[in-house]
């Protein structure tokens, strides 16, 4: 949809999937950590609950959208075409080599990527399990 929205279609005619640059979307508050100490638990209940209902909404919607903005690209005739799995895992695999190379260069970046990769790991199993596979 967002494609859609910034008029993509006026210069490329393919639209390839899934999108490698951004395998999700996340949306994020930052606060000053002294200052969200300083509200009412109450209030910082109401800011994380209209947080998570802005992202839910926002998560929904954008799925939705999806499929008709696709009928309708194809309408335009704008190839629509998905990345083959060796291509995705050769993406894959000099993502790693970047990902690496800036965990030896940013101790900072090297803790986060840790956490994610930790968390990956185990969603993994879930993962594998709870989905269809993309051609079922």
């Amino acid at each position: 949809a967002v494609d859609q929205r910034l008029g993509f279609g006026r210069v490329a005619g393919f639209n390839y999937f899934p999108g490698w640059h951004q395998p999700f979307t996340a949306a994020h508050l930052v606060v000053d950590p002294q200052r969200w100490r300083e509200l009412s638990p109450m209030r910082r209940a109401t800011i994380e609950t209209a947080c998570t209902a802005g992202v839910t909404r926002n998560l929904a919607r954008a799925e939705a959208l999806q499929g008709p903005v696709l009928q309708e690209l194809r309408g335009e005739g704008i190839e629509v075409r998905t990345l083959p799995d060796p291509i995705l895992r050769e993406l894959a695999r000099i993502t790693g080599e970047i990902l690496e190379e800036q965990s030896r260069a940013d101790p900072t970046f090297a803790r986060v990527l840790a956490a994610q990769q930790d968390f990956s790991r185990s969603y993994d199993g879930w993962k594998t399990v709870g989905y269809l596979p993309r051609d079922f």
